[in-house]
């Protein structure tokens, strides 16, 4: 019962470093996010060669903000998925968190992917998979942002906007009283304490039985001791008389 026990909060142990590091995950994505949402890139009308040359930096900078959220994006949907296998002996099942999340974030994706524009984000090499995972080209990008800029700024605009629809859904994953990670992280937290609590108490009926057991053993062996030292006594007396003289 013991063993099943400590295997039991040993699972909640994990479900609660994945609820930090999901936390983290968001955390980064939101702000990678939100820094392409506002930068004001693939938003202007006019002047385009200039909008993507000037703002907000180099063409370098441009594509390394665009990677940046997609590593951050598919880092989180692998975490997703690896929390739908880590329950997989059947003793918990997948977590609501997993399901929310996937939810979110797979939507937000589908969401931009379904609007006309979508396809112009090919010209700087993003694009996503069956399972919803990005895969950007840092090749296709910088040679698009370099060679040519009004394009560029044109194939922004889907990312731009697919960044804004990200970090507003990552914001609210994290919400602290109706996010699914704080109602997660609560869950694991009661389970533990409370699998705790019967943890020790099992621990201190042990111990207070092997004290017992101890204590009695102590007993016996004492009384052995002293039928021992008895019967050498008994023993010594006993040759003592045989030898005395009639």
């Amino acid at each position: 019962m013991l063993l099943s026990l400590r295997s039991h909060e040993s699972r909640m142990r994990r479900r609660l470093a994945l609820c930090d590091e999901l936390c983290n995950s968001l955390e980064v994505l939101y702000r990678e996010a939100r820094a392409l949402a506002t930068s004001g890139l693939g938003m202007a009308d006019e002047d385009l060669c200039d909008a993507v040359c000037q703002a907000p930096a180099s063409a370098h900078t441009i594509c390394a903000m665009v990677r940046d959220v997609v590593g951050s994006y598919n880092h989180l949907a692998e975490l997703v998925e690896f929390d739908a296998g880590m329950d997989g002996d059947g003793l918990c099942g997948e977590s609501r968190m997993a399901k929310v999340i996937r939810q979110e974030m797979f939507g937000a994706i589908d969401e931009q992917m379904a609007r006309a524009s979508w396809k112009q984000a090919r010209w700087l090499g993003l694009s996503c998979d069956p399972k919803h995972h990005l895969q950007f080209k840092w090749q296709t990008a910088i040679q698009c942002v370099r060679d040519t800029p009004e394009k560029a700024n044109m194939g922004l605009r889907p990312i731009v906007l697919l960044a804004g629809r990200v970090a507003e859904a990552a914001i609210g994953l994290l919400d602290p009283l109706t996010g699914p990670i704080a109602e997660e992280r609560a869950a694991a937290y009661s389970t533990t304490k409370k699998l705790r609590a019967q943890i020790e108490h099992i621990r201190g009926l042990v111990n207070r039985k092997c004290d017992g057991l101890e204590s009695e053993m102590r007993a016996v062996q004492n009384a052995i001791i002293k039928a021992q030292s008895q019967t050498t006594w008994l023993v010594k007396h006993l040759s003592n008389v045989g030898s005395e003289p009639g």
